[in-house]
């Protein structure tokens, strides 16, 4: 090979490597050395991050009736065209969604113990018999089905002692239409006499609630449900024959407006009062006399006429002498305060 060959294969082999230089660096790798992990997450990625789904919340009830105020539902009327001034009510533990009530006063039909529903329609009448009452202004219910007849009105003061009658509650499918009671009790004032519209029961003694007027407090008495002990030597006397005690003190709320009707829940743990200017429960907790103590939750409602109540599973059941039904539906009227005192 002459020179000027070789010349030419050397500048044709330097041509050769400056291009492919040139290619290198105008065409870089695109693909940078992947790690074996990252490839896996690229393929595989992991699930996104969620949080845990909110816990359902409660059904909310379906409430009977329709809302006239707030917290304040119309169930009916009364329809028995003699239940013309309903004083009293009690829901039935023995025959589910009914309701016993009775009329003002006392004497002739007055003294007549209707079953109705919560609609207002009849179901049965029983005439107390045995007994003739003055103003009969409350019934209430003990765990054992047992009635007790409040005949403790006392509008002008003059009664110096009133009185309270026990009897079965009756079965519906009862065909005598009288009744007669098993017990009694005469109650006796502290101190001056005052005017009362409301009784309820509760391990072993009875309560009644002062009506006071001029914005005083209303005032809770008890007296023992059960017969004294007989001296030694004595002996006890018939289970029909009238105990005689004087009221006691137990409490005194801060309720200024004449309460009209009172009743404590199946469990003891609320205390609800109706009086003119609405609805008011405390809860007691299983004692009566704490209601001196605690606050009282109260829905407003202005009714002149508002005479009793009685707890139902969707709260109080009110009653008044112009025939409404009516139901107080706050939540604390179905106890539900987490767990604190109503206010």
């Amino acid at each position: 090979m002459n020179l000027c060959q070789t010349n030419f294969v050397a500048g044709l082999s330097w041509c050769m490597l400056a291009l492919l230089t040139a290619c290198a660096q105008e065409s870089p790798d695109p693909s940078p050395p992947v790690r074996e992990s990252a490839r896996l997450q690229q393929n595989f990625p992991p699930p996104p991050q969620t949080q845990s789904p909110p816990l359902p919340l409660p059904p909310t009830p379906v409430l009977p009736g329709r809302e006239i105020a707030p917290g304040v539902r119309l169930l009916g009327r009364l329809g028995h065209p003699r239940l013309s001034e309903s004083s009293g009510v009690a829901a039935s533990r023995l025959h589910p969604g009914v309701l016993w009530t009775h009329n003002d006063g006392g004497g002739g039909r007055k003294q007549a113990l209707y079953a109705v529903n919560r609609e207002g329609a009849t179901l049965a009448e029983f005439l107390v018999t045995d007994v003739v009452l003055i103003d009969w202004e409350d019934i209430a219910l003990d765990g054992e089905n047992q009635l007790y007849l409040a005949d403790v009105g006392n509008n002008d003061l003059k009664r110096q002692e009133l009185a309270v009658y026990q009897l079965p509650e009756p079965s519906l499918t009862n065909h005598s239409v009288s009744l007669q009671t098993r017990r009694s009790w005469r109650l006796r004032f502290p101190g001056q006499p005052f005017d009362c519209e409301s009784l309820f029961v509760w391990k072993g003694y009875g309560y009644v609630v002062s009506k006071v007027l001029g914005n005083a407090h209303a005032q809770i008495f008890r007296f023992p449900l059960e017969q004294p002990q007989p001296a030694a030597g004595e002996a006890a006397p018939p289970e029909s024959a009238s105990t005689v005690s004087i009221l006691e003190l137990v409490a005194t709320t801060r309720i200024d407006s004449p309460v009209t009707g009172a009743d404590l829940s199946p469990d003891g743990n609320l205390l609800g009062l109706v009086a003119k200017s609405g609805a008011y429960v405390l809860r007691v907790r299983g004692d009566p006399t704490r209601a001196g103590k605690v606050k009282s939750y109260q829905t407003r409602f202005r009714h002149e006429h508002i005479e009793a109540c009685t707890f139902v599973p969707e709260g109080l059941l009110a009653t008044a002498e112009s025939r409404e039904i009516y139901l107080f539906t706050d939540p604390p009227f179905r106890g539900n305060t987490r767990g604190r005192d109503p206010e």
